[in-house]
């Protein structure tokens, strides 16, 4: 008998049947893996694609990254925003259009990039504090950048499922809204943020911190950059809805993160609010 969609494993099969990455998307991550990469390489890669070209000259031009100024290539929106943060970018901005998660009525994509652009900014700039100085910072900004892809895949696959996990304040609060995925659908997007990272060979890291990085508790592989993540991604969430908060005096002493670093990164972006707003909504354009 054929397996149910409409089930927990059918929902998983769907995932795990989801088509491959374009090519460029793979080639992107091969370029992440590289030490060597030149701009005029990723500049070329990213020209093949017409659409990821217009984008992220057109998030180069935000006032969040200084474009008082306008650019008018791939190479210059490089050369302003650094090698590193155009690569991870443009991944996410691959995947996410290689998505359709717009079906889902309570998506507030605005909200999904502010959170992950900030989350994944937050991220680079902690990450010279944690593991002595030795957590790679464009590994921790791609996987505080793709944290919450789950959230898409899942608003793609069981849009009317998503609307009411992410209805009220469901998007604000990850493990709200994972009870809620959970009960509605028998998965959150948190299994389904790793099994697609599987699926489509994302780094081990950005997995795993997908899986857990709302999990205070977790040790395991990769623990440090997960807790690094699960804290931008509280500090992120609490800029987007301008409250105050503050990460446990445990959680920074596991990490090696001092009050006073994470209190100058965050009021730099506290005081950028409006300028990341600009750039979200560049982000989440059709």
């Amino acid at each position: 008998m054929p397996e149910r969609l409409d089930t927990k494993a059918g929902r998983i099969r769907r995932l795990q049947d989801l088509p491959p990455l374009p090519q460029v998307a793979d080639s992107l991550l091969r370029e992440l893996a590289a030490d060597d990469a030149a701009i005029g390489q990723l500049a070329d890669l990213i020209g093949t694609e017409p659409a990821l070209t217009a984008r992220v000259i057109g998030v180069a031009n935000t006032a969040y990254f200084g474009g008082s100024r306008q650019v008018f290539s791939v190479q210059a929106a490089i050369s302003r925003l650094g090698l590193n943060m155009v690569r991870g970018l443009a991944l996410g901005l691959l995947i996410n259009d290689h998505l359709s998660p717009r079906r889902c009525r309570s998506l507030d994509l605005d909200r999904y990039w502010f959170v992950s652009m900030v989350g994944a900014r937050l991220a680079r700039e902690l990450s010279r504090y944690v593991e002595s100085g030795t957590l790679a910072a464009d590994q921790a900004y791609l996987s505080a950048l793709l944290r919450q892809l789950g959230v898409i895949v899942l608003c793609d696959l069981e849009p009317q499922g998503m609307d009411k996990a992410l209805a009220g304040n469901g998007q604000d609060d990850a493990r709200v809204m994972a009870a809620r995925a959970q009960r509605e659908l028998g998965l959150d997007h948190h299994m389904a943020g790793r099994i697609l990272a599987e699926r489509w060979h994302l780094p081990a890291e950005a997995a795993t911190a997908m899986r857990h990085y709302a999990d205070p508790g977790y040790r395991g592989d990769h623990q440090l950059l997960v807790g690094l993540v699960g804290v931008c991604d509280t500090l992120a969430e609490s800029l987007f809805d301008q409250v105050e908060a503050c990460p446990t005096v445990e959680t920074l002493d596991r990490l090696d993160l001092p009050a006073s670093a994470v209190d100058k990164v965050v009021e730099v972006c506290r005081e950028q609010r409006d300028a990341i707003v600009a750039a979200s909504r560049q982000m989440s354009a059709p």
